[in-house]
């Protein structure tokens, strides 16, 4: 029976730290999340009211509306952790006071019958009454076993008292941290209300100028396109120049050990810019908040920073192309092994072709759009295949 309590308890600790630890992981995304956040209060909306402007707003509501959801899902399931942290400790608590109560009446009757035996029987009488050396020195034992055993009981006993306090103040900890959680939960539905209060003042200002919204978005798809079939058409020639290179149409040992290292980074890469960022432009096909019919189709992602923000580049590799496009805007793209990281809406580099690039390093600066936004659309391709860059970023 005892065996069995020992192994339950033991196994209630093992699920409790479990539990601590994921507590420990949710506490510090938690504050991680709210630190970017804090930063990217810094992204301001723009005052204007043209339509690209209130798209732009509309862009930066909605990444900071996500942002803001996320973080009230965390906290929600930090506090349903606590809650059954909570119901883990009080199992402990129970299963420690059922073990102290038992250690108590152990104890009290190894007291009674301690004294009832000094009262009965002289323990040196005992001894010396013994009819041989052997039995004398048997009962020696038994009298200094029975003193060790009351001495171990009394020893349980104050263990069993430590234990119970120690998780009684570990409980109380917890439902002080989870009250503050809660309260944390309700600021964070506040915040997400007054979002969704400004989404809907936005969407309903464009609703009432439907047509004007579709010729814009109409516009942007179509200088989206035109750079992505410009991307592409440096993308074949990095690849062709990159094939003629090769020995036997084989990839370098080099190349192949980058290609290895980038892959094993997947989902733990740098977002390409410094500063506070939203991601205001999400890959592939997405609809305009409260537009059915007002679609998007991104082959890359849009990155919204601070004025004067600068494009990072993600891993080691080499730049293969400086091109234009747009008004005066920059491209660069970055080999790394089989990958291309590619950034565009650059105002100025000071990279060339065949540079050599580090994680980190400078790319350009990003250039400030009409409305005041600097934001840089970033691909990510392997060889000529298009990739989702947020599954590889880590933010």
């Amino acid at each position: 029976m005892r065996r069995t309590v020992i192994v339950l308890l033991a196994l209630v600790f093992c699920i409790s730290a479990a539990g601590q630890s994921n507590i420990d992981r949710m506490r510090s995304e938690r504050q991680e999340l709210e630190k970017q956040i804090a930063n990217q209060e810094k992204i301001l909306t723009s005052t204007e009211k043209s339509i690209s402007s209130q798209v732009s707003n509309l862009n930066i509501i909605n990444a900071r509306l996500e942002e803001r959801t996320r973080l009230l899902e965390n906290t929600r399931a930090q506090i349903r952790e606590l809650a059954a942290q909570e119901m883990a400790l009080n199992r402990q608590i129970k299963q420690l006071e059922k073990e102290y109560k038992s250690c108590c009446d152990n104890y009290e009757k190894a007291c009674a019958f301690f004294q009832r035996q000094n009262r009965e029987m002289n323990a040196l009488t005992f001894v010396l009454e013994s009819e041989s050396f052997r039995q004398a020195t048997r009962r020696i034992r038994y009298l200094n076993e029975y003193s060790g055993s009351l001495e171990r009981l009394g020893n349980q006993l104050v263990e069993r008292k430590d234990t119970l306090e120690s998780k009684r103040r570990e409980i109380s900890a917890l439902r002080l941290e989870k009250e503050s959680v809660e309260d944390e939960e309700k600021k964070q539905l506040d915040n997400v209300e007054k979002e969704q209060k400004q989404q809907q003042q936005v969407v309903s200002s464009l609703k009432n100028k439907r047509t004007q919204l579709k010729k814009e978005i109409s516009a942007q798809q179509k200088k989206m396109d035109q750079l992505s079939k410009e991307i592409d058409r440096q993308i074949q020639l990095a690849l062709k120049e990159s094939s003629s290179t090769r020995s036997q149409g084989k990839m370098s040992p080099e190349d192949f050990a980058l290609t290895g290292s980038f892959e094993s980074n997947k989902g733990k890469l740098p977002v390409p810019i410094d500063g506070a960022f939203l991601i205001v432009g999400k890959y592939g096909i997405s609809q305009v908040a409260g537009q059915k019919d007002v679609k998007q189709n991104n082959l890359g992602i849009d990155i919204q920073g601070e004025k004067g923000s600068h494009a990072l580049c993600i891993f080691e590799g080499q730049v293969s192309s400086v091109f234009q496009h747009g008004k005066g805007q920059i491209g660069v793209l970055v080999r790394h092994g089989s990958y291309i990281s590619v950034y565009c809406n650059l105002h100025d580099t000071n990279l060339k072709k065949g540079d050599n690039v580090k994680a980190g390093s400078v790319i350009g600066t990003i250039q400030t759009s009409d409305n005041g936004s600097p934001v840089l659309h970033f691909q990510l391709h392997k060889e000529s295949t298009r990739l989702n860059p947020e599954l590889w970023i880590k933010h």
